[in-house]
């Protein structure tokens, strides 16, 4: 497996955890798509607290595992060129997800 490929895996990896970390109720109201633009009434009816430490957190915590396990699975049945295309295209499954789930939430 090439090392540059490797390196960019765990890029992304680190940068999934650091948003579990950096969004907060504090700087959701400049980082948090969707929240920022909402008005004071509104953001005040929405629970950012529940939402970040029920659902937003642990989504991008576990994510953050998702692009080196993803990997190493399709690697260990797929030749080189082939897994990295797969891989490609798999790493925007799970936004698909999030974003329903956000959806779901605020509904």
């Amino acid at each position: 497996m090439d090392i540059t490929l490797l390196l960019s895996t765990g890029f992304i990896s680190l940068l999934y955890l650091a948003v579990a970390f950096v969004i907060t109720p504090a700087t959701a109201r400049y980082l948090l798509a969707g929240y920022n633009t909402m008005s004071e009434a509104q953001r005040q009816a929405f629970n950012i607290d529940g939402y970040l430490a029920d659902f937003f957190k642990p989504f991008f915590k576990k994510l953050a595992l998702f692009p080196p396990l993803s990997l190493l699975g399709l690697t260990a049945f797929l030749d080189s060129k082939e897994a990295i295309i797969v891989w490609s295209i798999t790493q925007s499954l799970p936004f698909v997800w999030f974003v329903w789930r956000s959806y779901a939430f605020q509904h």
